[in-house]
């Protein structure tokens, strides 16, 4: 159970998923290598052992960066299991490189959002609920 983000990149900056048009298409992001170097620079301590597939581990819990194989990378995913002190970092990933960061929960756009953590909240909500936690 984590709180899923996939980043891509667009022809252009969207505010929200009603504004992206059928016939768009994601933009490479980079090189495998471009797009892990960008994570470390933000996710300093990224565990690449497995290049498609990068952990990040932390006080606060912890981020798995879902790669895939192809080696010109049109986007990825996050499956993160933390804290909500990883939202700004998050955001901070996808305006250095142009990036977007879409909430798989609330389909709102991260660095778009008045409030980036909001899905992050309802995410830790949910799972407290399921593992019976207050």
């Amino acid at each position: 159970m984590s709180w899923d983000i996939s980043i891509q990149r667009f022809s252009r900056v969207y505010t929200s998923i009603q504004q992206i048009p059928n016939d768009e298409r994601c933009v490479p992001l980079g090189s495998q290598a471009e797009v892990r170097a960008a994570i470390s620079e933000v996710f300093h301590g990224t565990d690449w052992s497995d290049p498609t597939w990068g952990n990040y581990d932390f006080l606060g819990g912890s981020i798995e960066f879902n790669m895939g194989k192809p080696e010109s990378n049109n986007g990825f995913m996050l499956h993160v299991r933390a804290s909500e002190q990883v939202v700004p970092l998050i955001v901070t990933l996808c305006i250095q490189n142009g990036w977007q960061a879409l909430d798989c929960g609330s389909g709102e756009f991260l660095e778009q959002s008045n409030e980036p953590a909001s899905g992050q909240d309802a995410w830790l909500a949910y799972r407290n609920q399921i593992l019976g936690k207050a």
